[in-house]
């Protein structure tokens, strides 16, 4: 998936960014399972789209064609891809990435206050790092690009393109920062957080939409101008925001148990 269509321009390397240096065994393909569910999940790839062919995904993951099998087999039993064999088939993405309100009112209620503020904490200082490093080196190119995921998640309709926007641009911040290593673990923590944060009905909303559209406007107008420090700052506060409207939620479950 080198040139993947990414909300991050044809220079996104999906399977860079997701790749772990993990040797081959038995549990490899269901790392390549989790790891594209993520990318999934977080709109790195997107509904409909077709995956590479077998053996060039495999050679990109650096495993056997098996091993991906495996984990492709793994993932269309989930409903996340669909196979088509013969001349034209392929693995098509499916709309799977959607977590239901129930699915996620457990996850919240399993996950402890201090696991959240942990997962809050690392959120945070991987997006302010993002940030401060996006108005040091980010040219017009990425800024645009930065400008365009902001504005999808302005015009986004249903909760879960918002969760899937809003992810794309927590990514999109890493890349423009510069750094594969920012962006591979933001992939990881978008994958984990988002589902938390944006319910699937607009009734369980966490997170103020508004809030999140205003944060996003602050981040991107700091890098803009190359204000480091304030670029930092803004992200901060805004995943400051999202981690206490999940640990406000999962304390509220709790409770109300």
């Amino acid at each position: 998936m080198t040139q993947t269509a990414s909300p991050h321009g044809s220079s996104f390397s999906l399977v860079a960014h997701l790749r772990t240096n993990e040797a081959s065994g038995p549990d490899r393909a269901d790392q390549i399972a989790h790891q594209l569910e993520t990318a999934i999940a977080v709109g790195l790839i997107g509904y409909g789209e077709m995956l590479p062919a077998e053996r060039e995904l495999a050679a990109q993951f650096g495993v056997a064609v098996l091993t991906l099998r495996a984990a492709l087999a793994s993932l269309r039993d989930r409903g996340f891809i669909q196979t088509k064999r013969g001349r034209g088939g392929g693995s098509v993405v499916c709309d799977a990435g959607v977590v239901t309100e129930k699915e996620r009112r457990r996850r919240l209620r399993e996950r402890s206050t201090e696991d959240l503020r942990d997962l809050g904490d690392l959120s945070g200082s991987i997006g302010a790092a993002a940030a401060r490093l996006a108005a040091a080196r980010s040219d017009h190119a990425d800024q645009t690009r930065l400008q365009s995921l902001a504005d999808d998640f302005r015009s986004a309709t249903s909760p879960q393109d918002r969760r899937k926007a809003d992810s794309r641009f927590h990514i999109g911040l890493a890349v423009a920062a510069q750094s594969n290593r920012l962006t591979t673990v933001t992939v990881q923590v978008q994958g984990e957080l988002a589902p938390l944060l944006w319910a699937s009905d607009p009734a369980g909303q966490l997170f103020e939409f508004e809030q999140a559209e205003a944060d996003h406007a602050a981040i991107l107008a700091a890098i803009v101008d190359g204000d480091e420090a304030a670029a930092q700052a803004a992200a901060l506060r805004h995943c400051l925001h999202e981690t206490e409207a999940v640990i406000n939620t999962h304390l509220d479950l709790v409770m109300g148990a």
